[in-house]
Parts: structure tokens; sequence; C-alpha cells
């Protein structure tokens, strides 16, 4: 089921990019990429039960692992991808060490620090471009062919194809009904024989490789990354989108990133018509409004919502 909604998706995408003007394209290509963040996010937080802050963090660590491998090793932003995916899950593992021994309210705080951390690292460390970032990315490229802005909505969304298709696997199989005791309650959990701390730390890894592909291919498509493009506010947009769509939801994490990234690009047209003088902090504003809003009045979330609608 997972796998043939993937693939209904890829095909949609596919056909829209040869009608939109480039810039909804480019706009194409971040919801699939914020999608494949947040599903990672919805394993972790939805189905695991844990709550992470700092997932932005990783999505820079693949970023700036394959923009650094393309601009100073000179190596293709494929294997850029993968080594992405790896850099951030070792980091991922390495740091439950530390963030996974924590619970509820103060692992929110931890992953929230360790977010921070990272982020300071990227401005302050000058052989990935400090504060200033790293310029002229090379993009991805299949032979002659170098991709352009529908491409790279193909392959973001080819990608969200398969990690609903893999996440979906994982869900349906003995991991993710162990992963749904976890949430339920974790000390009932250990006492079936459930390895709760191992499970923990396997899906924390899960969407860290989730977002370090994710980073990898924002990190090509855009040829230019800073640190402020892994801020502490991406963080809370993924959360969002992950409550928005359906904490445990895999449909609800492309749902919750087209619902924020539409919202933002409609108040960034609607608000200065009606504030002329209004700066980007207004609109921050009113989106937040809405949101908070929207989780008031969906707090299962939008998927949630349907499920009942369709019952």
């Amino acid at each position: 089921m997972y796998g043939r909604f993937g693939l209904v998706l890829l095909a949609l995408v596919a056909v829209l990019v040869w009608f939109l003007p480039s810039y909804y394209t480019g706009l194409l290509t971040q919801i699939g990429l914020y999608a494949l963040v947040t599903i990672g996010l919805n394993m972790f937080m939805g189905y695991a039960g844990q709550v992470s802050l700092g997932q932005a963090a990783f999505v820079g660590i693949g970023a700036y692992t394959s923009a650094a491998l393309a601009v100073k090793g000179h190596v293709t932003p494929w294997l850029g991808l993968i080594a992405g995916a790896l850099v951030a899950a070792l980091v991922a593992y390495v740091l439950s060490f530390i963030a996974l021994r924590l619970r509820e309210n103060l692992l929110a705080l931890a992953t929230l620090a360790l977010g921070i951390v990272i982020n300071v690292v990227f401005n302050e460390w000058e052989f990935i471009g400090g504060s200033s970032g790293f310029k002229d990315i090379p993009g991805f490229a299949l032979g002659a062919f170098t991709f352009d802005q529908r491409a790279y909505a193909i392959l973001a969304w080819a990608l969200v194809a398969l990690g609903i298709w893999f996440a979906g696997n994982v869900v349906r199989s003995s991991f993710g009904r162990a992963l749904i005791a976890i949430s339920a309650g974790e000390l009932g959990a250990q006492t079936l024989g459930v390895e709760s701390e191992r499970l923990k730390r396997q899906t924390f890894v899960l969407s860290a490789v989730y977002a370090g592909v994710a980073g990898a291919v924002y990190a090509s498509s855009f040829s230019y990354i800073d640190p402020s493009s892994f801020s502490f506010l991406l963080s809370v947009n993924f959360v969002l989108m992950s409550v928005i769509g359906g904490i445990r939801s895999l449909w609800g994490a492309v749902i919750g990133a087209a619902v924020v990234v539409a919202l933002g690009q409609v108040l960034q047209n609607v608000v200065p018509l009606v504030l002329p003088s209004a700066r980007g902090d207004f609109q921050q504003f009113f989106l937040g409004v809405i949101l908070i809003a929207m989780l008031i009045l969906l707090p299962r979330g939008i998927t949630s919502r349907l499920r009942e609608a369709r019952a």
C-alpha cells in the first residue's frame, strides 16, 4: 500500500514538472525534501513516542558532508549523498548514547541543545565555509545530463517514494510493533521483552539517515548552503509538519510538509498586500498563529480527520 502511494506521488510530480514554472518546480523539490525528513521524524516521534527538536542539524550534516566532498574533494554528488547519510547516522548513533538516556521534556531539551551546538560548529568551522557558507556546489548528473529543476523535483519525490515504502515495511514488521509498544508504555514494553533502548537508538539513527539524504540533495539542488539554512526554526517547522499531517502517519508527513510550505508561500504574497510595511517577521508571526489554530482544531493531525471523515 505504501509503495503504491509513493509511486502515485512520483508519477504525479513527474507529470506536473513539465507544466509548472521553474519557481513552483523548486517548491515541489522543497516539499519533497521536507517530506522525506518528516517521514524519518514521524518514525521517531510518532511510532517510537520520542521527541526531537534537532532534526535540522542532521539535514545540515548531510548537506555539509556532501558539499565538502564535492567542493574540496571533487567527489561526485551521488557518493556525497551516501556519505552525507552515513555521517548523519554516525553522529546520531554517538549522540544517542547521551540524548536517549533522557525522557520526554528533558529529551526535547537535549535534542534542542545538540542542534544548537552543531549549528555553532557550522558557523565556526572555516573548513566548511564558516558563517559565509558553501557556494558553487556541483549538481547531480547522469552521464552528460546535468540535473535541472525538473530532474531535482523527480529525484526528491523518488526518494520520498522509496522512503515511504521502506518506512511502511518497517512499521508493519515486528520492529514497528515493538516501537508502538514503546510509545504506549516503555516500562510495559520492557516487561514483554522489548529492548527499548536499542530500538529507540536504531530509530533515531534511521531518522537521521532520512535527514542526511535530504540535506545532500538540498545542497546540490540549491548550490549554496550556510548555517542559517539549518537553524532551530527549521527543526520547529519539521515538528509542525509532523504534528499537522499526523504524527503517526507516513502519509501525514507529505501532507504536513505541503501545508507548511504552501502556507509560508501564501503569506509571503498576501501579508505585503495587507501590511505594505511588514517585514519577514510578520509573515512568521501570522504563520505561527495559523499553525497554532490548526493544532487546536486538528490535535491529531489532518490524516486523522480524513480517516474519521471516511469512516
